[in-house]
């Protein structure tokens, strides 16, 4: 009962981030959208701000599970990255309306530097775990061994990110392409790079 509470908190905050903007959240309102008082929300959160970093938190595991599904090896090396770009692309949708809200407030942004960066670099992490199964991919002679895996993954990544930010920003799909085209798109241009030499 107090993880299923836990859990309708955090998804209650990031509903009134997104009509309000983190700044203008506050304890009482999260209170009334729970139907709980401000007294239980601080039994399961000690600040306001750990709903915010635990919000955070909460899309990674997701994401992860695609690294449980799609594994080095099985399958093909392109319906692998598209399922791992598509997987991505949810990943970042709350990501960059969040990380707006952390941009405006300067004090909140410190706190989750010094949050995330002794933990692997938070964001950074994804793009490590991409990297991490192209190594694996290359280790068995499915994608070139000239490529730097890292590289591939900053090169995936940085447009996946750019194409959510566009989608947020304009409210519709940029380049009139869905996130499975694009995402169909992105690895169709990215695979002649890893093909290995013959």
């Amino acid at each position: 009962m107090a993880g299923r509470t836990r859990d309708l908190i955090i998804e209650t905050t990031e509903r009134l981030i997104k009509l309000k903007g983190l700044s203008r959240v506050t304890t009482k309102e999260i209170a009334r959208a729970t139907n709980l008082s401000e007294g239980a929300l601080y039994r399961h959160f000690e600040h306001k701000e750990d709903i915010f970093f635990a919000l955070l938190s909460t899309h990674l595991p997701t994401f992860l599970e695609t690294f449980n599904t799609h594994l080095a090896g099985e399958g093909t090396v392109s319906e692998n990255l598209f399922v791992i770009a598509r997987a991505a692309i949810t990943f970042y949708e709350p990501m960059v309306s969040l990380g707006a809200a952390f941009f405006a407030d300067t004090s909140l942004l410190m706190q989750l530097r010094e949050m995330v960066i002794p933990l692997g670099g938070g964001p950074l992490q994804v793009h490590r775990l991409v990297a991490t199964y192209l190594e694996e991919e290359q280790s068995l002679g499915r994608i070139s061994a000239h490529v730097v895996p890292l590289n591939i993954a900053i090169q995936l990544l940085g447009p996946i990110f750019q194409y959510v930010f566009f989608r947020q920003m304009l409210g519709t799909d940029p380049w009139n392409q869905t996130p499975e085209q694009f995402a169909d798109t992105l690895i169709q241009t990215v695979l002649p790079l890893l093909q290995p030499s013959q």
